[in-house]
């Protein structure tokens, strides 16, 4: 029996098509707090931790490379607003590519903070490349927590990725390309930032795991 500790007190499953089956994402969650985590199951976990599939998570979407490279995230900070990493869309030139395997919103309580009304919540989104069929599976949970002592919205984002060893191969590949062509469109624009940009990506690249 799974025993939840002081952080999580609240578990989401997705039931998702993968390979030739299917598997389960729990997504652990609390609902007096912003945390969220992953849970694989077991057959799926085993078949990772042998090498015949690629499981990562991420608490840090700035490790993904696939969050950062075809996803819009955005962070925002004021007074009543702490925001980190928060799915807006799927870049532009890419939603020919990719699309919605789900998009769930599950709301866990309203508060009230002076005149205004905040709806606790946890969304999920599952992205799917279109050509990947279902060797290939994106999930991010996003956490808004409202915190009365603060009277401040929280906002954090965490993913999971699964995938086929090919599927992985071919996705890094993309991710090059794509890196790339965005390097060659900063030459084109402003010589004094590409070294820096250059540098800069190639130690982003070293970072993220595709």
């Amino acid at each position: 029996m799974l025993t939840f500790g002081n952080k999580l007190n609240r578990l989401y499953t997705l039931y998702l098509p993968f390979l030739e089956d299917h598997c389960e994402i729990g997504v652990f969650f609390n609902k007096s707090n912003s945390f969220v985590g992953f849970n694989l199951d077991q057959t799926n976990y085993v078949k990772s931790r042998n090498g015949n599939i690629k499981c990562f998570i991420f608490n840090d979407l700035n490790k993904s490379a696939f969050a950062t490279s075809f996803l819009e995230l955005k962070d925002f900070r004021s007074k009543n607003l702490d925001i980190k990493q928060q799915f807006n869309n799927i870049l532009p030139e890419f939603r020919d590519r990719i699309h919605y395997e789900t998009n769930e919103t599950i709301k866990l309580s309203k508060i009230q903070i002076k005149e205004k009304t905040f709806e606790s919540c946890l969304f999920v989104y599952v992205f799917k490349f279109i050509d990947f069929g279902n060797n290939f599976l994106f999930a991010l949970a996003e956490r808004q927590h409202i915190d009365v002592s603060l009277n401040k919205k929280i906002v954090r984002t965490a993913g999971i990725q699964l995938c086929t060893n090919e599927r992985f191969e071919e996705l890094t590949e993309m991710v090059e390309i794509y890196n790339k062509n965005i390097i060659t469109k900063n030459r084109d624009s402003d010589v004094n930032n590409v070294v820096s940009n250059v540098f800069e990506d190639r130690k982003n690249l070293n970072e993220m795991k595709i």
